[in-house]
């Protein structure tokens, strides 16, 4: 394993909407209500009433836009609107409305995907998987024979399994019973000679909400794995929590070779120094701002942050209760081992170049001292030696004359080929193992077909590294394993029946070359659907009971764990239900009647600690851990999402998989999952000068130490958010230098060190800070730690913070503390005493917003609605927790769409539409794109019900799914080219598709659906059909209707009475 060194990293960008009323979507612990009137036609109070005021204040009025596609349009339902809506909110005296945005609007988009909620089941035609509330308990485990079971052997030659014989002239193979042992195994529980890991400890910190330091390390390391002496040394190697190869097990003794940065001092950014210490928060000089080039930037794709300035006082920054943080995207645009981006640089015999004491690696923004001779650290202020061979002189201004020809003195982004002390073992091969449930539900949903064509679709982009190295096991009722020696004509399946002790039959044969033994590999594929097609075993129904056996998935995975211990690599999971015998095995623990009450929040919570304690088992081996979730009832993917969560990995949700609706996306998931860029073996640090740190981390991860990220896989797809925090009451540097630093084997088999760096200018007035907030990286921050608070305490203490941060935000900047003149407040040394007082006065009804927070009231409201925290009934348990552990890995773009669905118009959109913008106007306009050829989008139109018309056809994107409604009154010709149907009535809407070759319209429509999914390349969206009056369809399509009300406490408000109500509290009066 290795790590780099102390501290963390960045995000941000903007965008525009607002609307009007519309109806009410669900009632709790039911169905949506999609066609009933809500309870009251007055909209209540987010939160508890106050005693009403005699007198409304006297806002004003905002301008409102009647033009198509623009935000606003008056309040009430629109003419002919359907009985369902909700009738217009009584006129209250100058209520005040919400601002005009800007013309036009840039967005980005994310990832999520769409599950049903409870609620009556759709059409056997068409529409959504059914809810299907599983009755109580799947299948118990089954208990071990009374006789050892044997380990058979199969042919898989002709798609079927044949029995092989065990005589004299048989394969090369002993059968052996599971009591006799297999050969080359150690003792009882352990792992082919290795010791077995502890099951006891528990590991330190938390997935984003916060950790604690890990008390003692968890485990031995395998042989070879530990901390590159290099990447990081002195007293922060025990805090990592890295094994040196052969070293004691216990931190304080942990072997050093670099004894030169053995210092007494401390890196624990919240341990004093003592006087006289070397240390990161010693008083060292930092470079002054004057002295850097800030004209050199970062690429917001890697590292962004909600401020691009910083306010120096802490007790300003904390009134102010702006969003503190970054968004890190180390591999951002890879593509292969490559990135245009990124120069390599090779330090050779110099070796790479990093301060003494803060381990900072060189970087544009140091400064030079005695004629270039040494170089100030701009991390902790440190005079460092340059090496000889890398001296040069210095020009008139005080840089070096080569700067420009070195990419790491010029470019904030750089990679460093690691030298040999940054290796702990040789790079390990590229290694990908599948788990694969081929239990009944597998076969007949057609998951095990869909998986695979992805795979034989991928093996040949994966043979073009000689390295690679692949395996399976597939389970159901036993464990299967898989011969795929080169020598062999065919596979070989080997059956394992006592999952309570699961053996591995051939350890060497297990997991082979790619390269060597393809054609084997081919023939396997080939064989696995024919091979289970009649399989019974392992099948259960979809009230949990047991229809079959069950499936062993823990005893399959811990085969899987023994098999790729020695190199790690990804693994794929692939699982049809609820994991029900042996270790591992889950209850049916969803609670219809919890959904929408202040206990909701224990469902969204792991159960089982063995998910979690073999997760951190699977991180310390190297081993990143995909999961694959295909069930139509209840799989408590709160808990079994935990292997993806601490191992880096990935969790994909595809609830009552079809191969006809759900087989192609599942498919081009997995192909990317396979040949997406990779880093396997990598460890991330994030450091910022003294004065600020990072309190939390969000995304797939697990900490080592206090600040180091271990990353058995990291991806292109990758996105980490962190909180910052101050050290100091006022920063003495005049500005903060963040450094993220990724140490990672390519799939090429080189060590290298990729390193972001960027510069935050810190300023004495909080108005620059506030108005250079990044509402888009501040809101990422923002809901992801909304999501910790509704897994801690539950949703509505979620929405009641997104709403009371607001709420400070908005009053800090409108009475004061963003617009006056901060000088009144005194200078840097003075106290905030004065400040505090005028923070808490009211703002003036006429005070405008600042241009940064004119979409935070919103983006705010469009939060507080999302599926992640929404109050009600209506969103299932796993579709929930699959949604929080989705947002905490977006980055933001994702997260800005997500947030905020866009809708277009498409039945009435203009003739450029749907072509690239070069070729069609001119390029200065606002006109929205899509896509690398900047496809042209139609205009962007407000969420709410209004927006649609009977006779039109509206597209919607929310970064994971792709909606299009279709009104019962379109035009039978526009049906006609778009499906090659001239009336949808009794159509399966799921069979729908676009023809892309009717017409020059039907063209375009498709182009700007595949200009839209080539921007979410992490993951594809698929594209719904809604037909106009679909009762359980529409109704979920309504949940991203964010505009309109919802049916629960908190969300009934539409966006306009959401902007009153904000302003009423603004101004101190009840809401």
């Amino acid at each position: 394993m290795y790590q780099p060194p102390p501290y963390q990293a960045p995000p941000g960008a903007p965008r525009q909407p607002p609307g009007a009323p519309g109806y009410p979507p669900s009632q709790p612990g039911g169905g949506p209500a999609f066609y009933q009137q809500p309870a009251q036609s007055q909209p209540q109070s987010l939160y508890p009433p106050q005693q009403q005021q005699p007198q409304q204040p006297n806002f004003q009025q905002p301008p409102r836009s009647n033009q198509p596609g623009a935000f606003g349009g008056g309040y009430g339902p629109p003419q002919g609107a359907p009985a369902f809506m909700a009738p217009p909110m009584q006129q209250q005296q100058q209520i005040p409305q919400p601002p005009p945005p800007s013309a036009g609007i840039n967005t980005a988009m994310p990832p999520p995907h769409m599950m049903r909620p409870g609620g009556p089941p759709p059409s056997q035609s068409g529409g959504f998987p059914p809810s299907g509330i599983p009755p109580s308990g799947f299948g118990s485990p089954l208990s071990k024979p009374t006789a050892p079971p044997t380990v058979q052997f199969f042919s898989t030659v002709g798609g079927t399994a044949q029995p092989i014989a065990t005589t004299a002239g048989s394969p090369p193979l002993t059968m052996k019973t599971v009591g006799g042992g297999p050969p080359q195994m150690g003792p009882p529980g352990s792992m082919l000679g290795m010791p077995p890991p502890p099951t006891s400890q528990q590991p330190p910190g938390s997935m984003g909400g916060g950790y604690q330091p890990l008390p003692q390390l968890y485990g031995n390391a395998p042989t070879g794995l530990g901390m590159p002496s290099a990447f990081d040394s002195g007293n922060n190697l025990a805090a990592m929590g890295m094994m040196q190869p052969g070293g004691p097990t216990t931190p304080q003794n942990l072997h050093n070779p670099n004894p030169v940065n053995l210092q007494t001092h401390s890196m624990d950014p919240n341990q004093p120094q003592q006087q006289g210490q070397p240390g990161i928060t010693g008083g060292a000089p930092l470079p002054l701002i004057e002295e850097m080039d800030l004209s050199i930037q970062c690429n917001p794709a890697f590292l962004r942050a909600s401020v691009s300035k910083i306010v120096a006082s802490q007790a300003q920054a904390a009134a102010s209760r702006i969003p503190l943080g970054l968004i890190c995207k180390p591999m951002a645009g890879d593509r292969g081992v490559t990135n245009d981006e990124i120069d390599v640089v090779d330090f050779g015999s110099t070796g790479i170049i990093r301060c003494k004491r803060c381990r900072t690696y060189i970087n544009p923004f140091i400064t030079w001292a005695d004629n270039g001779r040494r170089w100030r650290c701009n991390i902790c202020g440190m005079l460092n030696d340059v090496p000889s061979n890398y001296f040069s002189h210095l020009d008139g201004k005080g840089q070096r004359r080569d700067r420009d020809s070195r990419p790491e003195l010029s470019r904030c982004s750089v990679e460093f080929v690691a030298p040999s002390d940054y290796m702990v073992r040789p790079p390990q091969p590229p290694v990908y193992f599948f788990v694969i449930d081929v239990s009944e539900a597998s076969v007949a949903s057609g998951m095990l077909s869909s998986m695979v064509a992805a795979i034989k679709d991928s093996i040949e982009e994966l043979s073009n590294n000689s390295r690679c190295q692949i395996g399976f096991i597939s389970f159901d009722s036993q464990v299967h394993f898989y011969n795929l020696k080169a020598t062999l004509s065919a596979p070989q399946m080997l059956v394992v029946s006592d999952v309570a002790d699961v053996i591995l039959p051939l350890p060497d044969d297990l997991l082979v070359n790619l390269c060597d033994s393809k054609t084997v590999v081919m023939a396997l594929l080939e064989s696995l659907p024919n091979m289970f097609r009649s399989n019974s075993n392992g099948s259960q129904n979809n009230g949990g009971g047991d229809a079959g056996a069950g499936t062993c998935t823990g005893p399959a995975l811990m085969a899987a764990k023994r098999v790729m211990q020695n190199l790690g690599g990804k693994l794929s999971l692939f699982q049809s239900s609820l994991p029900s015998i042996g270790e591992g095995a889950l209850k049916m623990r969803e609670n219809p009647r919890l959904l929408g009450t202040d206990r909701e929040f224990t469902l969204l919570n792991a159960e089982d600690t063995w998910y979690k304690t073999n997760a951190i088992d699977f991180s310390r081996l190297q081993i990143a851990v995909d999961v694959y979730l295909f069930s139509p009832a209840y799989t408590d993917l709160a808990t079994v999402s935990v292997l993806s969560k601490y191992t880096s990995g990935t969790t994909y949700y595809y609830p009552a998989f079809s191969q006809l609706r759900d087989g192609r996306r599942f498919e081009y998931d997995l192909h990317r999952a396979l040949t997406r860029a990779t880093a396997f073996e990598a460890v991330m640090r994030v450091r910022a000068t003294r004065g600020i740190r990072f309190s939390n981390f969000y995304g797939n991860y697990f900490v080592r130490g206090t600040d180091l990220l271990a990353l058995p896989n990291c991806t292109a797809d990758s996105s980490f958010s962190l909180d910052m925090a101050y050290d100091e009451g006022v920063l003495a540097a005049q500005a903060i230098t963040v450094q993220a630093a990724l140490l990672y084997t390519s799939s090429a088999g080189e060590r290298r060190i990729r390193v972001h760096t960027m510069v935050i200018p810190v300023t004495q007035s909080v108005t620059e800070m506030v108005e250079s907030l990044d509402v888009n990286c501040a809101m990422n921050i923002l809901s992801k730690q909304a999501v910790d608070i509704a897994q801690k305490t539950g949703m509505d203490n979620a929405r009641s913070r997104v709403h009371q941060t607001t709420v400070e935000i908005l009053k800090f900047a409108m009475s004061g503390g963003g617009i006056a003149n901060q000088q009144m407040y005194g200078g840097m040394n003075q106290q905030y005493r004065g400040q505090y007082q005028q923070q808490q006065a009211a703002p003036a009804a006429d005070t405008p917003l600042p241009a940064s927070l004119l979409l935070l009231p919103l983006y705010s409201m469009s939060l507080q609605k999302c599926l992640v925290i929404r109050g009600g009934g209506d969103v299932r348990v796993d579709e929930r927790a699959y949604f929080q552990l989705l947002l905490h890995n977006m980055d933001i773009d994702e997260s800005k769409v997500f947030i905020y669905p866009r809708m277009f118009s498409i039945h009435d959109m203009g003739a450029e539409i749907g072509l690239p913008a070069d070729n069609a106007g001119d390029e200065g306009d606002d006109c929205p794109t899509a896509g690398p050829f900047r496809v042209r989008l139609p205009s962007i139109l407000n969420l709410t019900y209004e927006r649609l018309q009977s006779d039109g056809i509206f597209l919607m994107e929310n970064g994971h799914d792709l909606f299009m409604w279709i009104g019962r009154a379109v035009n039978p010709a526009i049906l006609s080219t778009l499906f090659n149907e001239k009336s949808l009535e009794n159509v399966d809407m799921t069979t729908l598709s676009i023809c892309a070759e009717n017409s020059d319209f039907s063209s375009r429509v498709a182009a700007v659906v595949a200009a839209l999914r080539s921007d979410r390349k992490g993951r594809y969206m698929q594209l719904h059909f809604i037909r106009e009056g679909d009762g359980y369809a529409e109704a979920y399509f309504a949940r991203f209707l964010i505009e309109d009300r919802a049916n629960f406490t908190g969300g009934n408000l539409t966006y306009n009475e959401y902007y009153s109500h904000l302003m009423r509290a603004l101004a101190g009066l009840p809401g």
